[in-house]
């Protein structure tokens, strides 16, 4: 029976720059390898103002005395990478595809408030692409649950892009249409994403990913331009939303669909369904979506659909 590497205990957050320079050094192997739990913790932690403060201006959230819906995430992201450099993680953190985000906000934290944080991952599945694997993050004050997610990654595999399609709808266009169907009474909201979208949420995030930054560092990891950060989009969504992503308990699904290139226009739409839950969708000029999502009001601890650690075992405390 394998055990599982030590919880890395952290003091203070991690530098999410250094993360990614030491992921830029890293040598893995190509072959796939499995995932074992790997587990980090941070207690005892209070988000910066300055940060929270540039976070709210790229994304366009109030300084309301809360921190914002997405917020968390930001600060979770530096746990994941130091997770994902990990020795014991197989692979090559750099060129991991963020695909899907799943959060749940149990009440609304202040500003100010102190929080322990807990992310592990651990085992993986195989999709069309190459392998997915979830990130989990479990954030709770003074003992309690507050804010969780699952992050969904996809790391690409040589030759798995080749087979065939399983449980794909019959057209692709009827999925397009069935979308368009949920949003015909939308009115479209048209944004301008300016060329330094990618710096200025950098700034705010600690994100400098060479792909957000300039068209060309991008275009030396294949895009023609430098591409929004995908939490900045879901956050610029959330914050257009208003009084809907103010609610104490929300649960919010993304889904990464294509990048967004910088600079772009794109139209923001939103769709209220009857039961509460707002369906938003941004899309490209020519009709194609980057990310699609719905922000549901509620969210329960009971209906967690992750491996959540007991408190008096491998939990945050």
């Amino acid at each position: 029976m394998s055990v599982s590497p030590p919880v890395l205990e952290l003091a203070e957050p991690p530098s999410l720059a250094r993360e990614l320079l030491r992921a830029a050094v890293a040598r893995r192997p190509a072959r796939p390898g499995e995932v074992p739990r790997l587990e980090v913790r941070l207690r005892h932690f209070t988000p910066d103002p300055r940060q929270l403060a540039l976070y709210r201006e790229v994304c366009g959230f109030p300084a309301d005395g809360h921190l914002p819906l997405t917020f968390p995430q930001v600060f979770a992201t530096p746990l994941h990478l130091a997770l994902l450099n990990r020795p014991e993680f197989p692979y090559q953190l750099l060129g991991m595809i963020h695909v899907r985000n799943h959060l749940r906000q149990y009440r609304r934290l202040a500003e100010g408030a102190t929080l322990s944080v807990l992310a592990w991952v651990e085992g993986q599945r195989e999709v069309r692409l190459g392998r997915e694997l979830d990130l989990h993050t479990r954030v709770e004050e003074g003992g309690v649950l507050v804010w969780s997610a699952v992050t969904t990654m996809l790391r690409r595999l040589p030759g798995t892009g080749e087979r065939p399609r399983e449980e794909r709808p019959a057209s692709a266009s009827a999925a397009t249409s069935e979308e368009d169907v949920l949003f015909a009474e939308s009115r479209p909201a048209p944004w301008t994403v300016p060329e330094d979208t990618g710096r200025r949420y950098a700034r705010a995030s600690g994100d400098y990913n060479p792909i957000h930054l300039h068209a060309l560092t991008a275009r030396l990891f294949g895009f023609p331009r430098a591409i929004a950060h995908g939490m900045w989009t879901v956050g610029r969504c959330v914050a257009e939303m208003g009084a809907a992503a103010e609610a104490p308990a929300l649960t919010l699904s993304s889904v990464f669909r294509r990048p967004l290139l910088l600079p772009s226009r794109v139209v923001f739409q939103t769709a209220v369904q009857r039961d509460g839950a707002v369906a938003y969708r941004v899309k490209a000029e020519d009709g194609q979506p980057h990310v699609m999502g719905q922000l549901t009001p509620g969210a329960s601890s009971e209906d967690l659909d992750v491996d959540v650690p007991s408190p008096s075992g491998r939990g945050s405390g």
